[in-house]
């Protein structure tokens, strides 16, 4: 079985390479603690601290760059959104796909931005659960609660995908509207089974 470290190195997308979580360092973090507090060299209460502080760090590092590309995707949604417009008001049909392919390639770049999130979401649950095999603690319980929990928490963004089903709204709707023609008024709020057009459309 193929251990999750170089699961991660081999699927990650290798312009995002540096905002992935760095489970390799995590991992011999933990190894070092255990190390260190079998000799007696460190105490159980600084670990759970100093362990906590790098997680947030890491925690960190993913959410400001998934806001940052969050921001981007919203940006081109908004560019397309002008052209939609304006294809509307003119009634030009020839232009029709042309738009409809701008709407999955947002789409595409967001599925990739999903992916990324899982990884670093399954590369914090399994360090977590090393953790706490390593030393018997319950410590996942009270990190995820602590942080959840926290009114600027950053864990539900990997975990809940805070913000990127606002984009999924914007691209289903959009193609919804489009796919008979730009003056149809069919709307994803109207038809729940419309919702998600975005993860179904081929090209």
């Amino acid at each position: 079985m193929v251990g999750f470290g170089k699961k991660l190195k081999e699927t990650q997308i290798q312009e995002w390479q540096g905002y992935y979580i760095n489970y390799k360092l995590l991992k011999k973090k933990v190894n070092r603690y255990r190390q260190q507090i079998q000799v007696g060299n460190e105490n159980r209460l600084h670990v759970l601290k100093d362990f906590a502080r790098m997680l947030d760090a890491q925690i960190e590092k993913i959410v400001l760059f998934l806001l940052e590309q969050q921001g981007a995707l919203a940006s081109r949604l908004s560019a397309i959104g002008e052209q939609h417009d304006a294809l509307t008001e003119h009634q030009d049909a020839s232009r029709l796909s042309e738009l409809q392919e701008s709407y999955r390639a947002v789409g595409h770049d967001l599925l990739r931005l999903l992916f990324f999130v899982e990884m670093n979401a399954i590369g914090l649950r399994k360090i977590l659960k090393k953790f706490d095999k390593r030393f018997g603690y319950r410590f996942t319980d009270y990190y995820v609660k602590t942080r959840a929990n926290h009114p600027y928490s950053q864990l539900r963004q990997v975990f809940k995908h805070v913000g990127i089903g606002a984009v999924v709204g914007a691209i289903s709707r959009n193609l919804v509207e489009l796919q008979d023609h730009p003056g149809n008024y069919i709307s994803i709020y109207d038809q729940p089974a419309l919702s998600h057009p975005v993860f179904s459309c081929t090209h």
